[in-house]
């Protein structure tokens, strides 16, 4: 080893090898000796505890009644809160969902979280589903002569809460689907776009087939006329030899 120490060559590499390594093993000791310094926002899990299952609600019987207070809160709902009208009237109406993240002072000023729409009438009321304190009701609007909208349909969801025993409130109010043209006026009154003519007839597609086919029959009868030429050169071929061979042979 002393040997190899003497060597000029040898200890420039080894300096080398100490300038890159040192600062290397300096970083990865550090990184070993401080650890994972991220923060997980995952929900912790508890795994003595109970699994939480999910139970679906028992259905509720709506009786006629209940269609008809149920309407009667949809209609109002939509003739204050969607339509912008009289909105200190249907802040009473908002369940703790649609009440969050807004004030009574933003609600009254029209910019909330209830999809508007300029409605005039309700032309189709559809219980979607129904169970104990929760419904949810496919309603479908009528839009204003005044407006580009024809007609729009939303899921109303009603919900009865412990505080409010007695009371149906609005727990989310959801539009269906997109609109098309038939919902949309505007839309509806664009015509449809012009049919594109194809700029040769359908005739001109017999060109190509005929010049094919007479192709392909001129080939067929090339070949037959070429075979029976080929014969017929064969057999006189045949007749001039057998008369050369009687001619050089006399009996």
């Amino acid at each position: 080893m002393g040997g190899r120490l003497t060597s000029h060559r040898f200890r420039r590499r080894l300096l080398w090898i100490a300038a890159v390594g040192v600062p290397i093993g300096g970083i990865a000791a550090a990184a070993i000796a401080v650890g994972n310094t991220g923060k997980s926002y995952e929900t912790p899990i508890n795994k003595n505890g109970r699994a939480w299952v999910y139970h679906q609600p028992p259905p509720m019987a709506l009786r006629r009644p209940d269609r008809l207070t149920l309407f009667q809160v949809s209609s109002q709902f939509v003739q204050t809160a969607v339509v912008r009208k009289h909105l200190d009237s249907a802040w009473s109406m908002l369940g703790p969902e649609m009440r969050a993240g807004q004030t009574r002072k933003s609600w009254d000023t029209g910019f909330n979280n209830v999809v508007p729409f300029p409605a005039v009438g309700i032309a189709a009321w559809k219980i979607d589903y129904s169970f104990r304190d929760d419904v949810a009701i496919d309603l479908a609007l009528i839009g204003a002569k005044t407006s580009d909208w024809a007609g729009k349909t939303f899921t109303l969801e009603l919900k009865r809460y412990p505080a409010h025993p007695n009371q149906w409130l609005v727990a989310s109010w959801t539009p269906r689907g997109v609109g098309g043209a038939h919902q949309i006026k505007s839309a509806a009154r664009i015509p449809p776009p012009p049919r594109l003519k194809p700029p040769l007839s359908a005739k001109w597609l017999l060109v190509p087939v005929v010049i094919f086919g007479s192709l392909i029959v001129g080939l067929i009868l090339w070949g037959i006329r070429t075979n029976l030429r080929n014969r017929r050169a064969a057999r006189r071929y045949a007749e001039v030899l057998a008369g050369v061979r009687s001619s050089s042979n006399p009996s």
